[in-house]
C-alpha cells in the first residue's frame, strides 16, 4: 500500500477523533496517571471520549510512522528518535496530569501517553534492524564476491 493512504488514514483518524470530542463534548476527568484512563470503572463512564482518544492515538501513531518512513534506512536513528518522542510524550502526559496543567486537553494528553506507549514496538523493530543490517549487507558482499569469483 502507498504511503500516502496511510498518511490520509492517519488525518481521518484525527478528523474522527475532532468530530467525537465535538460530540462527546469537554470532560472533567481526574485521574492519578495517564493509564488509569483504560481502568473499566473509567471507560464505561466516557465511553465516546475512549473512542476519541484512541482514534486520536492511533492516528498519531501512524502519521509519525509515515513520516518517518520517507527516511531511507538510518534505523538507529529512526529507533532513537522515536524513543525520544516517546519518552517526551510520556512525560508530558504525566506532568500535566500530576500538576492539573492544562496545555492541552486531558484528550490530547492521554492519546499523547498512548501514542507515546505505542512508539515503544517501532523503536525496538528499528534497534533490531540496525543491529542486523549492517550483518546482512556484509554477507550478500560476501555472496555476490563469491559468485563472481566462480565465473
Amino acid at each position: 500500500m502507498k504511503k500516502e493512504y496511510f498518511f490520509i488514514f492517519a488525518v481521518a483518524l484525527l478528523i474522527f477523533a475532532y468530530v467525537v470530542d465535538s460530540i462527546s463534548g469537554p470532560i472533567n476527568l481526574v485521574v492519578k496517571n495517564p493509564y488509569a484512563f483504560l481502568n473499566s470503572d473509567i471507560i464505561s463512564l466516557f465511553p465516546l471520549t475512549t473512542v476519541g482518544v484512541l482514534a486520536r492515538s492511533f492516528g498519531i501513531f501512524i502519521g509519525l510512522l509515515v513520516i518517518l518512513s520517507l527516511l531511507e534506512k538510518l534505523f538507529f536513528a529512526k529507533a532513537i528518535g522515536i524513543f525520544l518522542l516517546a519518552a517526551v510524550f510520556n512525560l508530558f502526559a504525566i506532568q500535566q496530569i500530576a500538576t492539573n496543567t492544562r496545555t492541552v486537553t486531558i484528550q490530547w494528553t492521554l492519546s499523547l501517553a498512548y501514542a507515546g506507549l505505542a512508539l515503544l514496538l517501532p523503536a525496538l523493530i528499528y534497534m533490531i534492524r540496525g543491529l542486523f543490517t549492517p550483518v546482512l549487507k556484509h554477507e550478500s558482499v560476501q555472496e555476490t564476491t563469491t559468485d563472481d569469483s566462480e565465473t
